[in-house]
């Protein structure tokens, strides 16, 4: 079975997202906000202007390239 629609959108202009071994982690002002598995994310939508780590980055691609 496949999950679909698992989207995280992201407003929060301060934001930071970056990954904590295989979760994807939020921080705001180097205050944790959320942790959830990356398996359990399918897009990723970041309206902030600080935007994520290259480790999520290439994990991201790493995903969808197989």
């Amino acid at each position: 079975m496949r999950k679909l629609l698992n989207t995280i959108y992201i407003t929060n202009e301060k934001a930071y997202l970056c990954l904590d071994g295989e979760n994807l982690v939020c921080k705001v002002d180097d205050e944790y906000k959320f942790r959830i598995p990356f398996d359990n994310v399918e897009n990723i939508v970041c309206f902030s202007y600080l935007g994520c780590s290259p480790a999520l980055m290439g994990k991201c691609v790493d995903k969808y390239t197989d």
